[in-house]
């Protein structure tokens, strides 16, 4: 007996928990069931023959909104090729629909919920030939119940762990309520004990594993939970591992304050669900949300520079228009987030959102991920220039490498998102709308974009050099940067002066004067500073939150 489970994630770095976690808990029967683990972007072609060298009895698929689309081409091929194989499905895009699925793919059946319990009967199931009496759908309610305590620490088996982002779940559940979640649909939640979880992150610790995904949905729902997890983590920091956490920012108090500014920088980073600030969308939603601690905890957590916080907004929610949504933008845009991630709404299968969309007015894609089109509030033109800010946004903003530039520029304009508008439209009147420019084309880009708007072009300019040092050790001087030749003895006698002392960058002590010239970078600024300044850049370190290089700012005799 052959049963062959398959993952098919977003990207190669991406781990599929689902798979390895069904497997590890079949226990006397896990010798009959093999993984596979393809991605989205490898041809259809390249899947039905891998699967088909394995010649396997049965085949389970792990289905989600990002898969969706390739499984309804590759399983009617599947039942050409292998005719006798007995092919489910599980997971989150199969389990609300699931008699309409088995119709369409022709299964033989589809597990719904949780399925650690239904695939261990399916498993056992065929084991002992009596998988016939299975029923087609196969409900987590009517298999063993199989608690995250029990599940075994599968992450042990994974390949190349130094390569993967890890995913790793210590709560399953949610106790809010969001009307487009998924997760609210499940009324109970079930914890791994934190003295295992504890165990089982020095595993990654150990093996300096550089990012640990926890996919919790409120980590910090219970205190006794996570704080024990925060303090193991603070604890035993090995310098390198990296551990993502989604949370609930107004529930925050004073002893995960304790913790968390204690944390080296890079060691944590936090995922916090905004969505909206209109609170007449947040309680039609079901969400709870007190947006003024929510702001008071990013501003302490950003004030100590030590932790990365990336923030979510969701378009397309009822009740908000493109005004409202605007201002949710500029609030959160405010609270100067490492990333700020414009979302749209997913109306997503089982779920809320789902069930009431027809009262929204709301309108989505056909295929997944069944993205917003239009609701009462917003039109499909709306969301079109959303659209255009969502693109420029994840260019110049959630890169990192453009923030002196943009910081200058927003003074330009009435409020952040209006910046971001008008870039955004011209981006598309100038063709550059769905291109992948170069990294250096983008500054020149945004240089031809802020031409119109900065009032000092040299000011401006000096900026995006200064950006562009932060992250590029640049063989070639860009076009823009302003000539050095009136600076060049100045830069000489400074980087002399530190061949000699090494002052600034101790760690350079070996580097004579011609070593380190290919060290640093330096470069002068006349507008940026309070005077004119030379900047030296060295590439040896880099900031773990901003990736910047490290500087050093020399001022210069008037």
């Amino acid at each position: 007996m052959n049963i062959l489970l398959i993952a098919i994630s977003a990207k190669y770095i991406h781990s599929n928990p689902a798979v390895f976690s069904l497997k590890a808990c079949t226990g006397e029967y896990s010798g009959l069931v093999n993984i596979l683990e393809f991605t989205i972007n490898q041809q259809p072609s390249f899947l039905l023959q891998e699967i088909y060298k394995k010649r396997p009895d049965v085949i389970a698929f792990s289905c989600y909104i990002w898969n969706r689309t390739l499984l309804d081409g590759l399983i009617p091929d599947l039942h050409q090729i292998l005719p006798d194989a007995d092919i489910w499905a599980g997971g989150p895009e199969v389990s609300y629909d699931a008699p309409q699925v088995i119709r369409n793919w022709q299964l033989r059946g589809v597990m719904t919920g949780a399925g650690e319990g239904s695939f261990y009967r399916l498993v056992s199931a065929y084991a002992k030939g009596t998988a016939a009496s299975l029923p087609a759908i196969l409900r987590q309610e009517d298999a063993p119940r199989i608690t995250l305590a029990q599940i075994p620490f599968w992450q042990e088996s994974i390949p190349d762990l130094s390569s993967r982002i890890i995913y790793y779940e210590s709560s399953r559940g949610c106790p809010f309520s969001c009307s487009y979640c998924l997760s609210s649909i499940e009324k109970t939640m079930d914890f791994r004990p934190a003295s295992q979880v504890c165990r089982e992150l020095d595993f990654f610790l150990e093996r300096r594993v550089l990012q640990v995904k926890f996919t919790d949905r409120t980590f910090n729902c219970k205190k006794a939970h996570a704080l024990p997890i925060l303090s193991h983590i603070l604890e035993h920091d090995n310098g390198i591992t990296n551990f993502h956490f989604e949370i609930s920012a107004d529930l925050l108090d004073g002893d995960y304050f304790a913790l968390l500014r204690q944390m080296r920088p890079g060691a944590v980073q936090l995922e916090i669900g905004v969505q909206s600030v209109c609170a007449r969308t947040i309680t039609e939603i079901g969400r709870n949300m007190d947006f003024d601690r929510v702001s008071q905890a990013v501003r302490l957590i950003h004030s100590w520079n030590n932790i990365h916080i990336h923030l979510d907004l969701i378009a397309g929610l009822p009740f908000e228009d493109f005004h409202t949504f605007e201002h949710s933008f500029n609030e959160v845009y405010a609270l100067q987030p490492q990333q700020l991630q414009l979302g749209f709404l997913k109306v997503l299968k089982g779920s809320g959102m789902e069930r009431q969309a027809a009262g929204y007015g709301l309108c989505h894609t056909s295929l997944p991920p069944y993205e917003v089109l239009c609701t009462r509030w917003l039109s499909y033109e709306d969301i079109c220039r959303l659209k255009q800010v969502e693109a420029v946004l994840e260019t110049y903003y959630n890169s990192g490498q453009f923030a002196h530039a943009l910081a200058y520029l927003e003074r330009f304009f009435d409020t952040p998102f209006s910046m971001y508008e008008s870039l955004g439209r011209w981006h598309e009147t100038h063709g550059c709308t769905g291109i992948q420019p170069s990294r250096l084309r983008k500054y020149e880009i945004l240089l031809e974009f802020g031409t119109g708007c900065a009032d000092s072009l040299a000011a401006f300019k000096e900026r995006l050099v200064y950006d562009l040092y932060l992250r590029e050790h640049m063989k070639n001087r860009p076009g823009f940067a302003p000539s050095l030749d009136k600076w060049k003895n100045t830069i000489h006698d400074i980087l002399q002066e530190e061949a000699r002392m090494h002052a600034w960058f101790p760690e350079l002590a070996a580097c004579n004067y011609r070593a380190l010239v290919k060290a640093l970078h330096a470069e002068v600024f006349e507008t940026i500073f309070e005077k004119p300044s030379v900047v030296l850049f060295c590439y040896e370190t880099r900031s773990p939150l901003t990736h910047n290089c490290m500087t050093r700012i020399i001022p210069l005799a008037e």
